[in-house]
């Protein structure tokens, strides 16, 4: 079983970037080859959890042609393809049951090993956490929540634990702290009390709640200081914030950790608190 710190540099291809990938090649594939590019656009659970014998069965191919394919898409073997639709799929479902059914047909799967993997692989990410965001980064954006009139805090998903610590953690500090939390659907309803003055303390991880973008970006263009923690340079959260934190969560397998996430937000709720302390006379 795999424990890793996820990082932008291991991050190929997604499916839907497959996809297109594979549309745009397909009419220069022979006809073999085109019969193997429909066959995985149409039946992408099937590449991704059986094996390369059956699918080929499956396709009435042999296993070459399969390779042949993957060369084409200039990819590293059809257990490349698998891969990626897999990452798609466990990625997708967010059911952890589901995931571990998943899971079991991997190798490499051992449930007896779940401590000593997940402890590993959140040590490694919070040692990443320490080497990779300095000091100022940490000033930063604690002069930007000093500074703000009020902070409001957004996070859906698994990013929701985030955005609901910093809740707790922020309330103990002398700070008008709110959590947009969308109570019957009405995200756009409190969005409205975020003004110009204020900080937005967004949080948001691939594959990325499109609804907290669009509500950062949204107040971003209303010239709202926005503040975020993601996992990319390049996320759509990092693009509208004024000054956005990349944290590489813990992955071991299809579960991803926040480790890191919460000890920056303990980390930048003990600095306010600091920052706003009176020194004593």
């Amino acid at each position: 079983m795999s424990a890793n710190i996820d990082s932008e540099e291991d991050k190929g291809l997604n499916w839907g970037e497959l996809q297109e990938l594979i549309k745009s090649r397909y009419p220069q594939m022979s006809k073999r080859l085109k019969q193997v590019a429909k066959f995985v656009l149409e039946n992408p659970n099937l590449v991704a959890f059986e094996t390369i014998a059956v699918i080929s069965e499956k396709m009435d191919v042999p296993p070459s042609t399969l390779i042949r394919f993957a060369t084409a898409l200039e990819l590293n073997g059809f257990n490349e393809i698998k891969q990626i639709i897999k990452e798609d799929k466990l990625q997708h479902t967010s059911n952890y049951s589901n995931r571990i059914q998943l899971m079991r047909g991997q190798q490499d799967w051992r449930s007896d090993e779940l401590m000593p993997r997940f402890a590993k692989a959140n040590r490694d990410a919070l040692r990443h956490l320490e080497d990779s965001i300095n000091r100022d980064d940490i000033q930063t954006a604690i002069e930007l929540m000093s500074k703000a009139r009020h902070i409001f805090l957004l996070g859906n998903g698994r990013a929701h634990t985030i955005s609901t610590y910093l809740h707790y953690a922020l309330n103990h500090i002398d700070k008008k702290v709110f959590l947009i939390n969308g109570t019957g659907g009405m995200f756009q309803e409190q969005m409205s009390n975020v003004e110009r003055g204020d900080l937005l303390f967004a949080i948001s991880y691939s594959p990325y709640s499109s609804n907290t973008c669009e509500l950062a970006a949204q107040a971003a263009n209303r010239g709202v200081t926005v503040l975020s923690i993601t996992d990319s340079p390049i996320s759509p959260l990092a693009n509208t914030s004024q000054h956005s934190f990349i944290v590489q969560e813990a992955r071991v397998d299809a579960f991803r950790s926040l480790s890191a996430s919460l000890l920056l937000s303990q980390v930048l709720a003990i600095g306010l608190a600091d920052h706003n302390a009176v020194d004593p006379i």
